[in-house]
């Protein structure tokens, strides 16, 4: 796995990649690499609560983080089978904060709607 340093701390290369959408990551920004740091280490998420809440983001970054938690749901529900824990924990991790942050999940299973 290659490793990216920012800040003096190792983020996998991969996961900035899914966080981010892109290739190539320019410059992540604080709540990007706060994900990340939760994702590298899903049990420091109790610990970090208080920080995950405390964001203050604009709309554009709203839709952002928004769009970096969807993707980490869906990379981790292609890639269970690879390893069953840590793909679990990256769903529930980036489930919880879409809580907090948005009240809700984009992706949650719903009722079927009845056809009339």
């Amino acid at each position: 796995m290659d490793y990216v340093e920012i800040e003096g701390e190792k983020y996998p290369v991969e996961d900035l990649e899914t966080l981010t959408g892109e290739a190539k990551m320019e410059a992540a920004r604080g709540y990007i690499l706060l994900l990340a740091r939760v994702l590298k280490d899903p049990l420091s998420l109790p610990r970090r609560l208080k920080e995950i809440c405390s964001l203050k983001l604009n709309d554009e970054e709203r839709r952002d983080l928004r769009m970096a938690l969807i993707r980490v749901q869906i990379e981790s529900e292609l890639r269970m089978n690879e390893d069953i824990q840590r793909y679990q924990q990256r769903r529930y991790v980036s489930q919880v904060i879409e809580i907090l942050i948005f009240k809700d999940l984009l992706l949650a299973p719903g009722e079927p709607e009845e056809m009339d």
